[in-house]
């Protein structure tokens, strides 16, 4: 079996996975940069695709990581540049992007597999639009709005309010925390001159993340925020359930497969809150970046993409069944961003 990585050179999760299959498979597994650099030979054509010389179409399957929908028309930022002058480098990022995503399209309807395809991308850049996917296949969704007319917020929060229902936002696009919205963020971020926000009503309930490969929920944690009571620490991971709990299932597993599956995706994270009438997904990640966990549950989830990647049965998670987030600061110096935080939950006049 030959499994492909595609992932900028500096990927932390890209390497730790390609140590992994490298022990499953007894042998190196390719890695293609996708940062495209100089001297980079990639060739798309009626008789296959090939990277440096190598034939992409003899792989079973290529692990796409650090890819991203974007708007090429867009320059992107680049602090070295004089932007006083003339500057054409960004035609030529234009060129790779579109190179590179003609590429990966190729391969979406046949082999290899692709772990994500980039139509799973574009179709997650808006993230209304994908929980409005979620809803129309039947997985139940947030139900959210997305605006930037301070009148229509008002009336979504008023009529959560008087259902006594807090209300959160989040950005329309990329990653991002779900945050309480009050009118100091109203006031703020909701204006015709600003990007539409996303609100949704708070479903009362545990905060779960699911991991999934293919169907297959290899772990779920649910967490506490970070707390300053006592001790400051940051957050903390609770294992609700690893690929133990699926060894007794075939098919998909509970809410985390079925939404993977709704939005066409072999590889991904679902946030949702375990209700009192079932769980509700808020979110979902086409590319999690599992590195910025404990490392007990960095190591479970690379060894059991490893596995999945190749067919076989994930580990079972064999760490401490509460993990913490490790912060490199003092103690007390994490109340800087506790202070921060607290500004945003106060209403007080600006």
């Amino acid at each position: 079996m030959r499994i492909g990585l595609v992932a900028p050179s500096s990927s932390t999760l890209a390497k730790g996975l390609q140590s992994r299959l490298s022990d499953l498979l007894g042998g190196p597994v390719d890695w293609f940069d996708a940062d495209l650099p100089e001297g980079t030979r990639v060739s798309l054509g009626e008789a296959g695709a090939t990277w440096n010389g190598v034939a992409l179409d003899s792989f079973d399957a290529l692990f796409i990581h650090g890819f991203r929908y974007e708007d090429p028309v867009l320059p992107v930022a680049e602090p070295a540049a004089d932007w006083s002058l003339w500057q054409a480098g960004h035609v030529r990022q234009q060129q790779r992007y579109s190179h590179f995503y003609s590429l990966l399209s190729r391969f979406e309807a046949g082999r290899p597999r692709l772990y994500n395809a980039p139509s799973a991308h574009l179709e997650g850049f808006s993230r209304h639009h994908q929980l409005e996917r979620l809803a129309i296949a039947g997985v139940p969704a947030a139900a959210a709005i997305s605006t930037n007319d301070p009148a229509e917020a008002e009336s979504f929060c008023a009529l959560q309010t008087a259902a006594q229902v807090p209300v959160v936002w989040r950005t329309m696009t990329g990653r991002s925390a779900w945050q309480i919205f009050r009118d100091r963020q109203r006031r703020h971020l909701v204006a015709a001159d600003k990007p539409p926000v996303i609100l949704a009503p708070v479903v009362p309930g545990l905060l779960r993340r699911a991991y999934v490969i293919d169907g297959r929920t290899v772990l779920t944690v649910e967490w506490t925020q970070p707390s300053s009571e006592s001790l400051e620490r940051f957050e903390q991971f609770h294992v609700v359930e690893s690929a133990a709990g699926d060894a007794r299932n075939s098919g998909n597993t509970g809410i985390g497969g079925n939404a993977l599956a709704a939005l066409g995706l072999r590889w991904g994270s679902v946030l949702y809150v375990a209700g009192p009438a079932g769980p509700v997904v808020y979110d979902v990640d086409a590319d999690p970046l599992v590195t910025d966990l404990p490392p007990t549950l960095r190591d479970h989830l690379l060894a059991s993409l490893a596995a999945g990647l190749i067919g076989e049965q994930p580990p079972v998670y064999a760490g401490a069944p509460i993990v913490e987030r490790e912060s490199l600061f003092l103690r007390r110096m994490l109340r800087i961003q506790f202070e921060m935080e607290q500004t945003k939950t106060t209403d007080q006049a600006d």
